[in-house]
Order: C-alpha cells, then structure tokens, then sequence
C-alpha cells in the first residue's frame, strides 16, 4: 500500500513540474516574443511575389522575429492588415508591410525586411534620429495625392524599418513623428 502511495506521489509531482514547465514556456515566449508561435508556422511561397494577407505569427516567422508595431497612432488611425512578400530569388529576404486607414483611406505603410543598417548607398543622407537611432527623414510633398508624406528610414535590432505618413487632416508633422518613435 505504500508503495502505490509513493507512485502516485511521484506521478503527481512529475505532471506538476511538467505543466509548471509548460506554463513557463508559454510565458517566455509570450513575454519575449509576442506575436509570435511556439509552433513552426510558414507563409507559402507565391511564383508571382505578390503580397499575402498573413497573421501575426507569419509576420513573426518571415522575419524571424515579432513584427515591429508602433505603440502610439494618431486619433482615429487604424492598422488596416499585414503583408507579407512571397516568392521571388532565395537570396532577397521578405519584406512585410503593414497599412494604416484614417476613416477608410490609407495614411500610412510600415515595411520592415531583416537587414542590420540602413543600406550604404543612403549612408549619407542619413539627417536626423528616430528613437535615438541614425534615420533619414524627409517630408516630401506628393502631387497626385496634393498631401505631404512624412517618410522615415532607420534600422534596429537587424531590422530595416521604412514608415510613411500621410499629413492629411487631423495627422501633422508631430504625430507622424511620434508613431515612428513609438515603433518597437
């Protein structure tokens, strides 16, 4: 009788450390990679190359890591969903694009492809900083649209993120700025 007892006993301290462990996994992924999967999760491959409506966790596995998303987005934008590209040559990495509304018209793209550094050729046009890090950053005024677009290009943790902002009504040159220093 005892002996059963002390199976038990270690049976039930062994289910115990195993769900603790699983609870912990859960948590660490969760906490140091959200949007991410525990599980492997792919985004096909496309011959075309166009762009694929993907979820978190497939932004997350195209590039290797939680898609950057800005913490702060003026009144009344709205992430619209996010892209991944597909296909195209083995070495040119995905691209992921996520865009932004303002009561139904597009304010707003963020691209982030891996990459460490803003690329070389545009070293020298680097002229200000986003969150502290070497950025280019130019208000340019697009004809077609009659708007200006605020366009920033910085790099962070082996990222390379590209946002444009529109300034249309109700988001100016101080908003775009603080979404694009809110991007973590």
């Amino acid at each position: 009788m005892t002996r059963l007892f002390s199976n038990r006993r270690v049976l039930m301290w062994t289910l115990l450390i195993v769900v603790l462990l699983v609870a912990a996994t859960v948590t660490a992924n969760a906490t140091l990679r959200p949007g991410c999967s525990l599980l492997p999760v792919a985004v096909p491959d496309e011959p075309s190359g166009r762009s694929e409506r993907v979820t978190s966790e497939q932004a997350c596995a195209a590039l290797g890591r939680p898609l950057p998303r800005p913490a702060t987005l003026p009144d009344g934008v709205s992430e619209a969903g996010s892209f991944v590209s597909t296909g195209g040559p083995a070495n040119i990495p995905r691209m992921v694009t996520v865009g932004y509304t303002k009561s139904g018209r597009g304010v707003g793209l963020l691209t982030v492809v891996p990459g460490s550094g803003i690329p070389t050729g545009n070293v020298g046009e680097i002229n200000s900083t986003v969150a502290g890090v070497p950025a280019i950053v130019r208000q340019v005024h697009l004809v077609s649209l009659d708007t200006d677009d605020m366009q920033y290009l910085w790099s962070r943790d082996g990222l390379l993120i590209s946002l444009h902002v529109q300034l249309v009504e109700g988001i100016n040159r101080e908003a775009a700025d603080t979404m694009a220093a809110s991007i973590r």
